[in-house]
């Protein structure tokens, strides 16, 4: 459990990472306007705020893997 523990770890951090990074576009002037005007460029700030929730999880049950594995 603790290899798959590691391999969800990384794969949560990787994708908190990612995502954040096309999160913060819509913290701009301009990214705050066209996520205001345009429902689709609202639902993907939704989308990237989503996905890093996810990703944290992910990350999370990662680490209680690393920390908690099971018995062999």
């Amino acid at each position: 459990m603790r290899r798959v523990g590691v391999i969800v770890l990384v794969l949560g951090i990787a994708g908190f990472l990612l995502a954040s990074q096309k999160r913060a576009g819509y913290d701009s002037v301009e990214g705050a306007l066209k996520s205001t005007f345009s429902s689709e460029e609202r639902g993907n700030k939704d989308f990237w705020e989503t996905a890093r929730w996810v990703s944290l999880g992910a990350g999370v049950i990662g680490l209680v893997l690393v920390i908690l594995p099971g018995k062999k």
